[in-house]
């Protein structure tokens, strides 16, 4: 009786396991052809079954790989990459996938609120350091762009706390002075700019950090000051007309400003 029932359970489990194979390579046949939907398709009886195999998990990551690259169905592919996360026993795979989920929200769906979400999921897994402040930097960047200033740069400072490399600081001072634009904060704003252009002068003239410190100077009605970071900026900006035109407005702003006495060059 008791061999009977084992013999049928063994049964029911080899005819599972066939199956799922034989769903895995139809799948992989399909990527090969170019059907990708229908892959999908494919690789989805095989996850839903979710049996105690190798194929599961193979089939979430090829199915993650063909969403991505060659159907770009963004929210499928978090699908997947969630699967992986719940079951690969690999912490570097989990890690990963976490990684490519809460940068799809990001970078490809442009759900912020999302993307924080699962940046902040990162955050509590293994990190070192730098990659610590890089996800701070992307919650930072998800509330600047949702127009949440006040908790875009309490990220920020906090973040500059941190221990991070020079790429990081320097962004995260960028984002910084943005955002005390955006709160039209400008004299704020000039200090961090100023600052960036003394600490990576190269960096600065490449990401023309120049041009944003003289809108700052031109919107607090410094005309003298924003003219004189533009001057510096001739022969360094492609096209060079551009610079010479807002100088040339900036000049007549300064002549046609109260109480001015007129400019003379």
């Amino acid at each position: 009786m008791i061999r009977g029932v084992l013999v049928v359970i063994f049964l029911l489990l080899t005819a599972c396991s066939t199956q799922e194979q034989g769903d895995y390579k139809t799948a992989q046949k399909n990527v090969s052809q170019g059907n990708y939907k229908v892959a999908l398709e494919y690789f989805d009886r095989v996850i839903l079954r979710n049996n105690k195999s190798e194929y599961p998990l193979e089939a979430a990551r090829e199915a993650a790989r063909v969403a991505f690259f060659d159907l770009k169905d963004y929210d499928r592919t978090i699908t997947y990459h969630r699967f992986i996360v719940l079951h690969s026993g690999d912490e570097k795979e989990r890690l990963a996938s976490q990684k490519q989920i809460a940068e799809i929200y990001f970078n490809n769906l442009q759900n912020y609120q999302a993307s924080i979400v699962e940046f902040s999921k990162l955050q509590q897994m293994p990190h070192t350091d730098l990659e610590a402040s890089q996800y701070q930097m992307s919650v930072a960047r998800g509330h600047y762009y949702m127009n949440n200033f006040f908790q875009a740069e309490s990220e920020i400072d906090s973040l500059l706390r941190l221990k991070s490399d020079d790429n990081i600081r320097f962004q995260a001072l960028m984002l910084k002075g943005n955002i005390l634009v955006a709160k039209k904060e400008y004299t704020k704003a000039i200090d961090i700019f100023k600052g960036i252009i003394d600490k990576y002068p190269q960096r600065s003239v490449q990401e023309n950090v120049g041009l944003t410190l003289a809108v700052c100077y031109e919107e607090n009605d410094n005309f003298k000051e924003a003219i004189k970071v533009l001057e510096s900026y001739r022969g360094k900006y492609n096209p060079p007309e551009y610079i010479e035109l807002r100088i040339k407005r900036l000049q007549e702003r300064m002549k046609n400003a109260p109480g001015a006495k007129g400019f003379r060059k």
